[in-house]
């Protein structure tokens, strides 16, 4: 039978979908940039008494997609100058709140009142709380926990609650409560620190195909104004830039592979497992605004929307072990067909105990050994996604009060059990393990992952463990190449024939252990556009920054 593929177009295509409109003007059916509102942030004066000097959230409280709110405590009329500078007629509220004795009651609720003032109009808003959940969050609070007062949380359930009644979607502060899990009030407005809202407003912009990174306005001598903007160009490099942001190996591992004697195949590796990395960022980004929605008349809609996105991102991560493995195996002898390499990935410890240990020195694997049991976990859960669904259900977030997040089931995971010794306390923290209420009626306690904490741990660990071994592969020759080396000194010093045997002795590839770091090297600050776009990803660890 002859076959002929057609020239030109193929004989057959799907035609059933909406095209793009003939005209620029016309708005797309489905624009890629969907229409959102601007992004509410509140400020809380108090603490943050002006405009942060350092760091980088200055820069982004002008821009049309972020409407600022001044929260102001009771007894200040006017915001700092400093506030009013910078912002053109801000929107103001006042937070009518001192302490619980003080306020007003409404059955078991503290009750106040937050009055906001804009150029036009005044009004006011009533805004209640709990007190007896900041005593239970003081009481629950992990032991190694920096103390909070009982003030302190009451006066963060105030801002919460006042924020909540005129809809802001975030504050930011620099009280001890920012970010805090024992503070419950987080669960219903955030706080965050001015760093950390630099990455929420990363996030925003992603999100919303939102590639402009900066905007620089001023006014001009003479009248008129000038204005600047900074660009990724596409969301796809603000992914991109946004991983090899704080992985100086990985990057130049990815951007040189083939001229450091990697080769072609290196080089396509590279570019995999760097493409891999964005996708999972971008899952993780559109889990998290799954979860911006309410749990209510569509939480089936939203908590499908979240687990998928979930699923997303454990696929790109396995697969970007996969790659990284395979790859390893071939650097170590490039004779072989790197096709037909199978069971290597760097999220297997045989690989590391069986591979990767007999290379190296013990000493330089300790960031290695760390972080692939993330991997492991990774791993596992990928697998299954194969087996069945991973489960997502809404579960209260705590013992008290009706906040409710989304959970991933991990009972039936018996991998995951305590009893069966694969992970430490530490693993169970960082990925935001608990025993939650019941699925069912009189059914068991389950153990569960908060989903968001999950996701976010995989991801800066994934991060994390390709850069530490990338690192380890640049810096270090491993111990087959040495004996490689050390072979073929010997042969050209005996002028010996090549036997063989030692013929089919593994080559590995040059590209190892091809950047030399000398004793005592301590690593170069990044440039200063690395910095901005590590903060406005968000999703590297601390041990990275």
């Amino acid at each position: 039978m002859t076959i002929r593929i057609p020239q030109g177009r193929p004989n057959k295509r799907f035609m059933r979908y909406v095209r793009p409109p003939v005209t620029e003007k016309t708005t797309p059916l489905f624009p890629i940039r969907p229409e959102t509102r601007p992004m509410r942030l509140g400020i809380d004066v108090e603490s943050i008494p002006q405009p942060p000097a350092d760091g980088y959230l200055t820069g982004f409280l002008t821009r049309d997609e972020i409407q600022v709110h001044l929260l102001m405590p009771k007894g200040m009329d006017q915001p700092p100058d400093a506030w009013s500078t910078l912002l053109d007629k801000p929107m103001l509220h006042t937070v009518d709140f001192t302490t619980v004795t003080d306020a007003g009651r409404f059955m078991d609720a503290a009750e106040f009142h937050i009055t906001t003032n804009t150029e036009s109009e005044e009004g006011w808003s009533v805004a209640r709380f709990f007190p007896i959940f900041q005593q239970f969050d003081e009481q629950t609070a992990p032991a190694d926990a920096p103390v909070l007062c009982l003030d302190e949380r009451h006066t963060a359930a105030a801002y919460a609650a006042g924020a909540g009644a005129v809809e802001i979607d975030v504050i930011v502060t620099n009280r001890a409560v920012a970010g805090r899990t024992d503070v419950g009030d987080n669960d219903i407005v955030v706080t965050v620190t001015p760093d950390d809202a630099v990455a929420l407003i990363g996030h925003y912009l992603r999100v919303t195909s939102n590639p402009v990174v900066a905007i620089e306005r001023g006014q001009l001598l003479g009248g008129g104004a000038w204005e600047t903007t900074e660009s990724t160009g596409t969301i796809v490099n603000s992914y991109l830039w946004g991983v090899t942001s704080a992985m100086t190996f990985f990057d130049f591992a990815a951007a040189h592979a083939a001229a450091a004697q990697g080769g072609p195949v290196c080089a396509e590796a590279f570019n995999s497992i760097l493409i891999r990395l964005a996708r999972a960022a971008c899952a993780l980004d559109h889990m998290l605004a799954a979860l911006s929605n309410p749990l209510d008349k569509r939480r089936s809609d939203v908590v499908e929307t979240a687990a998928e996105a979930f699923d997303r991102q454990l696929l790109y991560l396995a697969a970007a072990f996969d790659i990284y493995g395979r790859l390893y195996a071939w650097l170590l002898d490039t004779s072989k067909d790197h096709k037909t390499i199978r069971n290597r990935s760097l999220d297997s410890r045989d690989f590391v105990n069986k591979l990767v240990q007999k290379q190296y020195d013990e000493t330089l694997l300790d960031d290695v050994i760390r972080l692939q049991k993330y991997a492991w976990v990774c791993k596992h859960l990928r697998n299954h996604i194969h087996d069945g669904i991973l489960q997502v259900v809404p579960q209260p977030g705590r013992q008290y009060g009706n906040a409710t997040n989304a959970a991933l089931m991990l009972g039936r995971i018996q991998h995951f059990a305590p009893e069966a010794g694969n992970l430490d306390q530490s693993h169970y923290d960082d990925l935001g393990v608990w025993m939650a209420e019941p699925i069912s009626p009189f059914g068991p306690q389950v153990m569960s992952a908060d989903l968001a904490t999950a996701g976010f741990t995989l991801m800066g660990a994934a991060l994390e463990y390709v850069e530490a071994f990338t690192r380890l592969i640049l810096c270090n020759k491993p111990n087959t190449m040495i004996a490689a080396e050390q072979a073929a000194a010997a042969k050209e010093s005996t002028d010996e024939t090549v036997t063989d045997e030692e013929d089919r002795a593994p080559a590995p590839s040059r590209f190892l252990g091809c950047v030399e770091v000398p004793l005592g090297h301590v690593d170069p600050e990044p440039p200063e556009r690395a910095k901005f776009h590590r903060a406005m990803f968000g999703w590297h660890p601390a041990s990275m920054v």
